[in-house]
């Protein structure tokens, strides 16, 4: 079986093909908008679906983008429930002043 690592902090994951630069969970934690608040994703009910807002007002938050660590990412419904966040892109961005 092949080794698969978070595209952020490279700790070993387990394989998923289906998904092949998913972050772990420490990482997908971080997840924020391109201005630097920390966002949350959830299913909409129990047969799945995607929700995002903004943890610190719960204002929903119109989009699958976010950024861990300046590396854009895309959080989206896992195939069989819960969310799943995938590196996209191995540029980084700048951080803007907080």
């Amino acid at each position: 079986m092949a080794i698969q690592k978070c595209p952020i902090c490279l700790a070993t994951v387990t394989p998923n093909p289906r998904y092949p630069r998913f972050l772990c969970r420490q990482c997908a934690t971080r997840a924020t908008s391109v201005d630097g608040r920390q966002l949350e994703f959830a299913n909409t009910d129990f047969t799945g679906g995607f929700a995002a807002s903004y943890a610190d007002s719960g204002e929903e938050y119109p989009s699958h983008e976010c950024y861990v660590d300046g590396v854009r990412c895309h959080a989206d419904e896992a195939r069989f429930g819960g969310i799943v966040i995938e590196a996209v892109a191995e540029a980084r961005v700048p951080h803007p002043e907080r």
